[in-house]
């Protein structure tokens, strides 16, 4: 009981199970813990934004950022949030900045899909369409079955204006087994596509799955 990890752990299962107060509890004993544990910071912020509480998720990455200032994960997804609350300069440096790590960590790990997809859709989001889809198109190469990545190859194309695409690829991820709602719920990145039939036919398929 007296671990920050156990406390962080605990967070991210309860998150994941949508126990959003009780996992809240745990993630802030982790904090208080251990104010330098990353892990803590990064989970309670992305369990926020699965809630829509962008204010408070991009205190929380900022906060990883300053703990661990080589995670390329981090600038990335809070270029989203910044975009959310409308800060659109703060987003296209986060993404900057998020474009440089992961060049940097795919030098060393070329098969990591996350950082490509990642990286990919900032690319995009900066306006260098063809370098963003080539690394988008790696990803999907080296794990086509992968549902979290799949998930976000539709976040890539649902920005782009890419309708048909991201329908095609969130349907896959749901069908690999992807399955937490409160993310296609409150990902603005789905916010183009979020009335169309298919994309609330897949929001209730995951309400009679859950």
């Amino acid at each position: 009981p007296e671990l920050a990890e156990a406390h962080a752990s605990r967070g991210l299962i309860l998150s994941l199970s949508e126990n959003h107060e009780e996992a809240d509890e745990h993630f802030e004993d982790a904090i208080r813990r251990n104010p330098k544990l990353f892990e803590a910071y990064y989970f309670y912020a992305r369990a926020t934004v699965a809630q829509g509480q962008f204010s408070k998720a991009a205190q929380l990455y900022e906060k990883a950022i300053a703990v661990r200032p080589e995670d390329y994960q981090v600038p990335l997804l809070l270029s989203q949030v910044y975009r959310s609350l409308g800060r659109e300069d703060d987003a296209r440096e986060a993404q900057r900045q998020g474009t440089k790590t992961a060049k940097r960590h795919l030098e060393l790990n070329p098969g990591d899909v996350r950082a490509l997809v990642l990286g990919g859709k900032a690319f995009v989001d900066l306006g260098q369409r063809d370098e963003g889809l080539e690394w988008v198109q790696r990803a999907v190469e080296i794990a086509p079955n992968e549902s979290s990545l799949l998930y976000n190859v539709a976040c890539v194309y649902s920005a782009m204006g890419e309708t048909e695409k991201a329908l095609d690829h969130i349907e896959r991820a749901v069908e690999t087994g992807y399955s937490h709602k409160a993310w296609l719920e409150n990902d603005s990145d789905f916010d183009p596509i979020r009335e169309h039939e298919r994309f609330q036919a897949l929001v209730r398929r995951l309400d009679e799955r859950n």
